[in-house]
């Protein structure tokens, strides 16, 4: 059986699924996710300069997990507390960037996580890397 765009298969029970789904709907069987190599990434956070401009992709980040239903999401999704938009480097700290926001949406100062990944028990918070892209001019002028 040949998939339509946008749909993927449970390799447990064999049903079809969206293919941005992170639980078969079906079996509740947790798909593994691949991060794919994205053009432009910026792997080597660590040797940004200041002035240096760079974009944070969707969807990566710290998040956490919603415990019950509420007025931000259902239970078990994940509310994503990173950042995203452009930044200008501000100075590199040992678990991520101090950064200025470098766009009309994001002006003000924020930090952006790229230590381990790992999981905060005091505040219920999965720390995750953001992913960075370099943006057409990677030097402030």
């Amino acid at each position: 059986m040949k998939l339509k765009r946008g749909q993927k298969l449970c390799k447990k029970c064999k049903q079809i699924n969206a293919s941005r789904q992170r639980i078969c709907k079906w079996c509740d069987h947790e798909f593994t996710l691949t991060n794919k190599k994205i053009k432009g990434e910026i792997t080597n956070w660590r040797e940004l300069k200041k002035g240096d401009i760079f974009r944070v992709v969707n969807g990566t980040g710290p998040y956490y997990v919603l415990k019950r239903d509420c007025g931000e999401g259902k239970r078990g999704e994940k509310l994503r507390v990173g950042v995203r938009g452009i930044y200008s480097v501000h100075d590199v700290s040992e678990n991520g960037l101090n950064c200025y926001g470098s766009s009309n949406k994001n002006r003000g100062f924020a930090f952006v996580y790229m230590g381990k990944k790992e999981f905060c028990e005091n505040t219920s918070t999965h720390r995750r890397p953001h992913r960075i892209v370099a943006t057409s001019s990677t030097r402030r002028k």
